[in-house]
């Protein structure tokens, strides 16, 4: 059986190797030359020395090649299953030959936008129902929240990819291309979008989807974010000292510069709620979620005014729901309080009336609407307002309790065990602080 075949392409002689087991041929390799008997040359030291396989390799022994191409034309020609394809990849991967794959049919063969979009829907979530069954908290609003990111962020990106396809260098490609400044992202956002994708694929690979870590060793962004705009005590003052159309927003928002308290804790109040001289804050209300535990998961007691306290009276009593239901309610469904945009977006009205008056034309009006836009005041400054205040007059420590910040972890353990001393002074301070801004007159009823 002849050893090998030599025939010319483009004037360079090529050669056909012949498998002596078999009698199949290897694929034309070209030896280099234009001469016959110097090709023939190249093709016996081939056969002595071994078959170059690449530029950059050492020479491969003939049998050697012979098996390779045996195996590559099994893997081509013969009805190979989902497991042989398996098997195939788990060997290479074991010498180290390929760091990742993905079966047809298999986790890591997913599209990274399906994946992400199932890891976020709160009822389809394994993540979810695992952080669930160990007791964790985890709130529809914020699967919302992270789904709507990773739409806006991710999925143009990584649109077609294949979970198992994805590399490190991707994931840093995209941390850089998200702080491109045409985003225009402060450092905490891109933070949040960047860990969007991070924790999934973090998850993904602690639980075999894929073979590798690739969000090991990325670098977070740092730098200073944009500031809550705070308003003075005097602006608040004259503020609060305008007829506000909406009587509810105008409680709400006296409520958040007096006690704190997010927006969403505000909607959840109820009468049970009301103590002598005390705010019990217990829940918060999201759309998504509903009535929910508080941010950080527990109850908190906050020093009411008295005058504040017949402001929240009042407005339940005026309620079409009953005394049982929230004190910022609904006009139409007694099962949910107000809207957000019922407190927010009339703080927003008032603040444009402090700034031109009742009836501005629409240049005045865009003109306010810029100026408080550039000091970033919203609903949420009130909390700024009110810890700003208070810690004017008192430690932290003391502060925290109210606000129920939980940021600071030698803090953690005197959140638990609050003293009615703190209380007390608290009461006391938030009674000075606050007399100045409240336009009517405080009582001790």
């Amino acid at each position: 059986m002849r050893r090998f075949y030599l025939h010319k392409r483009a004037g360079i002689y090529y050669a056909e190797l012949v498998d002596q087991e078999t009698g199949k041929k290897l694929p034309a390799k070209s030896t280099g030359e234009r001469n016959e008997d110097e090709a023939r040359d190249v093709v016996r030291d081939w056969l002595r020395t071994g078959v170059p396989s690449s530029p950059t390799r050492s020479s491969r022994q003939a049998r050697d090649a012979f098996t390779i191409a045996s195996v590559l034309a099994a893997v081509r020609t013969e009805e190979l299953t989902s497991s042989d394809a398996e098997k195939i990849a788990q060997a290479l991967k074991a010498r180290g030959l390929l760091l990742s794959y993905a079966v047809p049919g298999s986790q890591g063969a997913e599209l990274f936008n399906d994946f992400l979009t199932r890891f976020w829907t709160y009822d389809k979530s394994p993540y979810v129902a695992e952080k669930l069954a160990h007791g964790h908290r985890m709130t529809r609003e914020h699967c919302q929240h992270s789904l709507g990111r990773a739409r806006l962020h991710w999925f143009p990106v990584f649109k077609g990819k294949r979970l198992a396809d994805l590399t490190k260098a991707d994931i840093k490609a995209f941390s850089v291309l998200i702080a491109d400044e045409k985003h225009l992202l402060a450092p905490a956002t891109l933070n949040r979008v960047l860990l969007t994708g991070t924790g999934p694929l973090r998850w993904a690979y602690e639980n075999g989807l894929i073979a590798n870590d690739i969000t090991a060793g990325l670098v977070t962004y740092s730098g200073e974010g944009k500031k809550r705009g705070v308003l003075s005590p005097e602006e608040a003052k004259d503020l609060f000292a305008l007829p506000w159309d909406n009587n509810l927003a105008r409680v709400g928002n006296l409520v958040a510069a007096t006690t704190g308290l997010r927006l969403g804790e505000i909607r959840a109040l109820r009468a049970e709620d009301i103590d002598e001289l005390l705010l019990h804050v217990r829940h918060a209300w999201t759309e998504k979620d509903g009535l929910k535990t508080t941010k950080t998961g527990e109850s908190r007691r906050v020093p009411l005014l008295p005058s504040i306290k017949a402001e929240l009276l009042a407005l339940l009593a005026e309620s079409p729901h009953g005394p049982e239901g929230y004190i910022f309610w609904d006009v139409e469904d007694a099962s949910r309080p107000c809207s957000y945009s019922a407190l927010a977006y009339n703080l927003r009205k008032m603040l444009i009336r402090l700034r031109v008056g009742v009836n501005p034309t629409d240049d005045e009006r865009r003109r306010a609407e810029e100026y408080w836009d550039t000091r970033a005041v919203t609903f949420h400054s009130w909390r700024h307002y009110y810890s700003a205040r208070m810690a004017d007059r008192l430690e932290a420590r003391t502060v925290m309790l109210a606000t129920g910040h939980r940021t600071q972890a030698v803090f953690n353990a005197y959140a638990e065990h609050a003293l009615e001393s703190d209380m007390a002074l608290l009461a006391a301070t938030t009674a000075d602080v606050f007399s100045s801004i409240l336009p009517f007159k405080m009582n001790s009823a």
